[in-house]
């Protein structure tokens, strides 16, 4: 099941979230980012950082809104770093009495469970590189992408899950649900591992919309406690430092050096660190988050800043109501005990004629050519090659070469177009001009550079254009100086305040249709003395058949009357 994904967004050469990805376990195709599941570690600081908010985190909210509506018995586990997310953290709490949560404990009492067995589990062994488990998205880096260190794990449960178990026992017939601003406890909560121990995982920031949906304001209710809070060293496991701080007598008794770590970049730096052997003796607190708990992204759209949070936390701690730990054995250690196996990633061969291929496919045929400059996300050239070969990333996130690309193309089509193509600045100078212009006004572009374009064209249209900034198209001009007829095309391009002008040579259009015109008229002239001949001939044809037509008459007159005697007579 994934948990996490991109929705669809508009996240065209953004890239930002493959910048932030310290596995690069984001896949960019079709100009969509997409999780690998088998790479991520769950930290959602992609998520964070998305300017789209294009985040797809599977929510329980539904399902717990279900469960209290039906009348069942539901617990709810908050994470300590809500002092730090929630101003008046107590009204928080009653906030989330109102919901309905029938039993409203901290997590810092799993905390206190988790350090007294770390105590105990750093007492029995020999000196060496000891690293937390709190925090799921570091245990995920180390199973996947430094298995080695695997044996390096204090293995224990986090504190969620010691928690959880805590209250199944005490309640077992009643739902366990965690409240807190990491979303990679969504993945630990569903794990084979821990089925049935937490039944739904919330975030901060679903917490905060379902208090929205429900019109509280928990500022304006009355203040009150969870029902258990843990003591002051579980309290302060949500800020760097605060885990071995509540082992810190252990450490001191063994001891071991402490190191704090935050932050998935500098977590990578300290186990390469570990593995080439230079870090012995040594107890690491590490965090997937910068400024650890506090940091979390199930709390982005909360508006405190982080320094906001830690002072909050701070201040909290130095006044804080605490109790007693659990007793020892209310969970057992054995129960607490965590099996850590190794989840390797398959390693891809990758042969480095390919890389060299695909560098040179970018443009890129030596260092030289290498910028780094990771607008594509990864931190190098060559690390954006090996991803496109895995099938990653693309060419075209890479964007110098996008960017050269894009002025190749357009430098080729201003150079071979069969337009006289030229740009001009606000005082008509000419800046820069192509070949056909210079084979139709007979100058090179070095030449027309800097010249008036009075020198060639009109510039009356040129100066309408700049005072109105309304482009001109295809206006037929004559160029008498040049014996040129053009149409001409005038944009403003108002980020540069210059004109781009075409001209499109229409002279031997024009000349044809001269000449078209000619043989119209010549046509017309011959076809009009045509009728008039006809006309003529037409008229003498009909006076000579006046003629002869009386001729006629005046003989059969004459005939008629002869017959006419000739028959009186008989």
């Amino acid at each position: 099941m994934q948990v996490m994904n991109f929705s669809e967004a508009n996240c065209k050469h953004c890239y930002k979230c493959v910048r932030k990805c310290e596995v690069k376990a984001i896949k960019i195709e079709n100009d969509q980012a997409h999780i690998m599941e088998d790479k991520c570690i769950a930290c959602g600081q992609c998520f964070a950082i998305c300017p789209q908010n294009a985040r797809n985190i599977m929510s329980d909210l539904d399902f717990v809104k279900n469960a209290i509506s039906s009348g069942r018995n539901v617990n709810i586990s908050i994470a300590p770093s809500f002092r730090g997310f929630f101003e008046e953290s107590q009204r928080f709490v009653s906030a989330i009495k109102k919901l309905g949560f029938n039993q409203v404990e901290e997590t810092a009492v799993g905390a206190d469970m988790v350090s007294q067995a770390y105590e105990k589990y750093l007492s029995s062994q020999e000196n060496g590189a000891f690293i937390t488990t709190c925090c799921p998205s570091v245990v995920f880096l180390i199973q996947k992408y430094y298995p080695s260190l695997v044996n390096n794990l204090i293995p224990f449960v986090s504190p969620m899950i010691a928690h959880g178990k805590l209250l199944k026992k005490e309640r077992p017939n009643d739902l366990t649900v965690f409240l807190g601003p990491c979303v990679s406890k969504k993945c630990e909560a569903i794990s084979k591992e821990n089925n049935g121990i937490i039944d739904a995982v919330l975030t901060f920031d679903e917490i905060a919309n379902w208090l929205s949906e429900e019109n509280i304001d928990y500022f304006q209710l009355t203040p009150s406690d969870p029902h258990k809070y843990g003591s002051a060293k579980g309290k302060q496991y949500p800020i760097v430092g605060g885990i071995l701080e509540g082992i810190k007598d252990e450490i001191s008794k063994k001891g071991l050096i402490s190191m704090r770590i935050d932050g998935v970049d500098e977590c990578k730096e300290v186990f390469k660190e570990i593995i080439n052997g230079h870090v012995e003796n040594t107890c690491i607190e590490v965090s997937a988050c910068k400024k650890s708990c506090i940091g979390g992204p199930g709390g982005h759209h909360i508006s405190s800043s982080i320094f906001s949070r830690l002072q909050n936390v701070k201040e909290y701690l130095m006044s804080a109501k605490t109790e007693e730990a659990p007793p020892e054995g209310s969970v057992s250690e054995k129960e607490l005990r965590k099996i850590i196996s190794k989840n390797p990633l398959e390693q891809m061969v990758i042969d480095e004629h390919k890389i060299k291929e695909i560098l040179a496919k970018m443009g890129k045929f030596s260092k030289v050519d290498e910028l780094n400059c990771a607008s594509c996300g990864y931190n190098t050239c060559r690390e954006n090659a090996i991803a496109i070969i895995k099938g990653m990333s693309s060419i075209d996130m890479c964007m110098p070469f996008i960017k050269s690309r894009a002025e190749r193309i357009s430098n080729e089509i201003f150079e071979n177009s069969p337009n006289a193509l030229l740009i001009v600045n606000e005082n008509l100078e000419i800046i820069e001009s192509n070949i056909s212009f210079s084979r139709f006004f007979g100058v090179t572009p070095s030449e027309s550079k800097g010249q008036k374009i009075d020198n060639f064209i009109p510039g009356d249209d040129l100066s309408s254009v700049f005072e109105n900034k309304e482009n001109l198209l295809w206006k037929k001009i004559h160029i008498s100086k040049f014996n040129l007829y053009m149409k001409e095309s005038v944009i403003h391009l108002d980020n540069q305040n210059a004109l781009l002008i075409i001209l499109s040579d229409i002279s031997d259009e024009e000349k044809r249709r001269g000449e078209l015109f000619e043989l119209k008229e010549n046509t017309l002239n011959v076809t009009q003395g045509v009728i008039e001949k006809q006309m003529r001939v037409a008229q003498e044809i009909a006076s000579l058949l006046g003629e002869t037509t009386a001729e006629t008459k005046v003989a059969l007159t004459k005939l008629k009357h002869v017959l006419e005697k000739e028959g009186a007579e008989l």
